[in-house]
């Protein structure tokens, strides 16, 4: 049996199909391929196939990952090029990495994920002193849903935020990325943090739809997802 890491965008209408609506696609895709996949077992068995973390309805990304268990061994090129063939516009997978036995799944590597949030040009966003300002305080506290429970509780998100800034586009618009905690440990959804980031700075947020983007996975070091496989990777074949 084999592993592989399948690194993938997700974007233009997709970014509105559900996560478990994206599940099926990708398990029909490789069943029209005849890619062999392994199934688990028991009395529903379904093939081992999973993301590294579920991406909000919505939101684009670039740097998406799913893992699948095969029978048998694949050409990574061939599997790259085989299921962007059968995948509809709006999902394209852009890397796949082979799995050693000794490397956790990826689902439970992930720790922080990072972001970028584009604003409609009539917006503004926080300065540079402005974010600066806000990250140097000891606590930033929002309130969050408790599950099961109608009601809020106030959760201290400071330490969950590793990075903060503005960036500037090829075509000179501003955007703010971030770099956040992801995982199923401890998870911040971006938009949570955006509220106390703009009540802070001033500036209204209702009313307006944040356009994000997910850049990249990393691991609970601060990693890339593909770091640690890169280096076997390059062992096989270089």
């Amino acid at each position: 049996m084999s592993r592989y890491l399948l690194k993938f965008e997700k974007g233009g209408q997709l970014r509105y199909i559900s996560h478990l609506d994206l599940l099926r696609l990708f398990k029909r895709t490789f069943k029209r391929l005849g890619v062999e996949l392994v199934y688990s077992r028991g009395f529903n068995p379904h093939p081992k196939i999973s993301f590294a973390q579920p991406l909000s309805l919505g939101y684009t990304s670039v740097g998406e990952y799913l893992e699948i268990e095969t029978r048998i061994p694949y050409n990574e090129d061939f599997l790259v090029a085989s299921v962007n063939s059968a995948l509809p516009y709006g999902i394209k997978v852009l890397d796949c990495r082979p799995v050693p036995d000794s490397v956790k799944a990826a689902a439970s590597r992930v720790g922080w994920a990072a972001y970028e949030v584009d604003l409609p040009e009539e917006r503004r966003f926080p300065t540079e002193s402005q974010l600066e300002e806000f990250i140097n305080q000891d606590r930033i506290l929002v309130k969050k849903a408790v599950k099961k429970r109608k009601d809020y509780k106030k959760i201290n998100i400071r330490p969950m935020i590793d990075e903060l800034k503005l960036a500037m586009d090829d075509d000179g618009k501003q955007k703010l990325t971030m770099k956040i905690h992801a995982g199923s440990e401890s998870n911040l959804n971006p938009e949570l943090l955006l509220g106390p980031l703009f009540e802070f700075a001033g500036i209204p947020l209702e009313k307006y739809e944040p356009r994000i983007k997910r850049l990249e996975l990393y691991d609970k070091k601060g990693q890339p997802l593909y770091a640690d496989l890169d280096i076997y990777y390059h062992l096989m074949y270089d």
